[in-house]
């Protein structure tokens, strides 16, 4: 009889100590995993503003490129910005408010 106590006994602690185990692994791992979630997420809009820095200093290279190349271009940009030619007759309107 005493044999079978000490088996049940083993059993039950075997069994607990096993359950114990893993219930302190989980609430070990808990942490690092919403940790993992959160930074994912941070890494994912961390893409998106590269990508979306790149595609700014795409179009500002394309701007560079376009005032090297494209005389047009620079006259237009001039002419947004109030500029004229020397001795160019210019005349100016104001809004009536």
């Amino acid at each position: 009889m005493t044999e079978g106590i000490k088996e049940k006994f083993l059993r039950y602690f075997t069994v607990t100590l096993v359950l114990a185990i893993l219930v302190g692994g989980l609430a070990a791992a808990w942490p690092s995993y919403v940790r993992r979630n959160s930074l994912k997420a941070q890494d994912a809009a961390l893409a998106a503003q590269i990508e979306e820095k790149k595609r700014e200093i795409a179009r500002l290279q394309d701007f560079q490129r376009r005032f090297r190349t494209d005389r047009d271009f620079v006259e237009s940009i001039a002419r947004q910005n109030r500029r004229v030619y020397p001795g160019e007759l210019v005349f100016l309107f104001e809004d009536d408010k």
